[in-house]
């Protein structure tokens, strides 16, 4: 099942490059591209690095309270190991599932490591999608109706879910039902601090306005001029977009996101291409510094089975 998963996703990245060498002059997409100002590139892959300590300060905050109390430097050295394997990891070993074995490994509970990795992406999630509803609503861009009303809606119906799930949960499914039982009795603990889950959200709407801020820096490196505001609006939709696993690590729908959004600004394909691939250079900078982690952590992986 995996085998065919990944070929899957494969194939669908390299029907979707494909579909943009089709539509895109690469030979002047790449000459925008090497033009990029070295300065201002670094200091966007700085403040990728930024932000995913603050994502892993976040973790560590829903870590300790449900008592995982790992120090903060183990919980950043699991994040960008975990961000490695995200992005070059085999199939069957991705890069949440291996923060969640070494905050396991450290604090002997399985269980409540793998469900803090799980709370941890859903609360960014949540924010995420808050942030791109809040946007557009303010500065829809004359973006399409249907596209503004599907976020919008999408936006509230998460925020609400995720603040009243294990509520949600008991109202509308029976008590033997296995998610029913999940949220409640596995996710349960999280909910029970209220403290804790107001404190995560502040950390994930500052951490999403960091990479939104990156996304700039990315932006005038190329010596584009694309409004902060608009990038609030197309940056938590393309993320979204690129997560749904059906491409090879979001490789061909995130750079087709960007192209659609920037276009739509009334940049040309080229210089919109040449964004979403600075981009994508930026995430695997920081994916690299996670195996120069990895290397430095003895490049050892804690048991699957235990």
């Amino acid at each position: 099942m995996g085998g065919w998963r990944r070929a899957l996703q494969v194939g669908v990245s390299v029907a979707a490059v494909y579909l943009m060498l089709r539509l895109v002059d690469m030979g002047e997409a790449a000459r925008i591209l090497a033009a990029a100002r070295v300065d201002l590139v670094i200091a966007a892959i700085a403040l990728y690095v930024a932000g995913q300590m603050m994502s892993a300060y976040r973790w560590r905050l829903i870590g300790r309270s449900v008592g995982l109390r790992d120090s903060f430097r183990h919980y950043v050295r699991f994040y960008f190991i975990g961000m490695f394997f995200m992005f070059f990891g085999p199939s069957t070993l991705g890069g949440d599932l291996v923060r969640g074995l070494y905050l396991a490994e450290g604090t002997g509970r399985r269980a409540r490591a793998f469900n803090s990795v799980l709370f941890d992406r859903a609360n960014g999630l949540v924010t995420l999608i808050a942030i791109g509803a809040v946007a557009f609503l303010a500065f829809p861009y004359g973006l399409p109706r249907p596209l503004l009303y599907a976020t919008v809606g999408a936006g509230a119906v998460l925020v609400l879910g995720w603040w009243l799930a294990p509520r949600l949960a008991a109202f509308v499914l029976a008590p033997a039902h296995p998610l029913r039982r999940f949220v409640e009795h596995d996710l349960g603990p999280f909910w029970r601090d209220p403290g804790m889950l107001v404190a995560v959200s502040a950390v994930s709407v500052v951490f999403h306005l960091v990479q939104i801020g990156t996304q700039l820096v990315v932006a005038r490196a190329l010596g584009l001029d694309v409004p902060f505001t608009y990038i609030c609006v197309f940056h938590p939709l393309v993320s979204a977009l690129s997560a749904i696993p059906i491409t090879l690590s979001g490789i061909g729908l995130r750079e087709g996101g960007y192209l659609y959004f920037l276009v739509h600004l009334g940049l040309d394909r080229e210089r919109a291409l040449a964004f979403g691939l600075l981009w994508l250079l930026v995430i695997i900078a920081n994916s690299l510094i996670g195996g120069v982690v990895f290397l430095a952590s003895g490049a050892r992986l804690p048991a699957l089975r235990g």
